[in-house]
């Protein structure tokens, strides 16, 4: 959480370390990604640092750090819906479809 926290500071352009300005920020992160994975439709890991995931997270935050979640829908609804469809395809392997089929001779 440590790494993300700083990251999430970085985007705000929060440059101080004060522990009740970090607890706020931790906050909105354990909110985001709650929402996040809720809107996405999918349990993700925000930590990697690259990614339209990680991203969204990003600017996830700093609406919420300027409280106005209510707005985030409306400008990402791209990005929510991509992401959507990314997991919404679930991948199977040629081995199991095969072990599936059935023979009609």
């Amino acid at each position: 959480m440590d790494k993300l926290l700083q990251e999430v500071k970085d985007h705000l352009n929060i440059t101080w370390d004060e522990e009740e300005t970090n607890r706020k920020i931790e906050r909105i992160i354990k909110d985001a990604i709650a929402t996040l994975n809720w809107k996405l439709g999918a349990k993700i890991d925000y930590s990697e640092e690259e990614g339209q995931e990680h991203n969204l997270l990003l600017d996830y935050c700093l609406y919420a750090y300027n409280q106005c979640t209510n707005e985030f829908d409306n400008n990402y609804f791209n990005e929510i819906m991509q992401i959507r469809q990314k997991y919404e395809v679930i991948p199977v392997s040629y081995t199991h479809l095969r072990a599936h089929e059935t023979r009609h001779d």
